[in-house]
């Protein structure tokens, strides 16, 4: 893929906002009022930058290694059948597997009566009568 001006022009426009926005919170920082929140906004801008020049170069990297493939004479089919064979198709249905019974706790079954003898309150509650 062709790197297009308007790409560059964009990322160079969203990482000089990145960069005023760093210088921004740095001057909140030095200010009487800044707090440690500042203090990281101003140091966690520029890695925002940095992470969308990191996105475009990645981008731009898996493009042109599908047009790359693609000129090979590969098709995206084949591709996508050389793929699933390393790694396994992502269409098919996943093995049925079992947890053995084991591996579970044994939970006991109880029946209502059971159920309520061991959650019958045990301390009296305050009545208007009992006072």
């Amino acid at each position: 893929m062709r790197v297009r001006a308007w790409h560059v022009i964009l990322l160079v426009v969203a990482v000089a906002v990145s960069i005023l926005l760093a210088s921004w919170q740095w001057s909140r920082y030095t200010s009487g009022t800044g707090s440690l929140q500042n203090l990281g906004y101003a140091l966690q801008w520029p890695m925002f930058g940095l992470f969308l020049v990191y996105i475009y170069r990645a981008g731009m990297k898996m493009e042109n290694e599908k047009i790359d493939a693609e000129n090979a004479g590969k098709t995206m089919d084949a591709l996508y059948e050389a793929d699933a064979a390393a790694f396994g198709d992502p269409d098919a249905a996943p093995a049925m597997t079992e947890i053995s019974e084991d591996f579970l706790p044994h939970r006991s079954e109880l029946n209502v009566e059971e159920f309520n003898e061991l959650n019958t309150p045990r301390r009296r509650r305050h009545t208007e009568d009992s006072f």
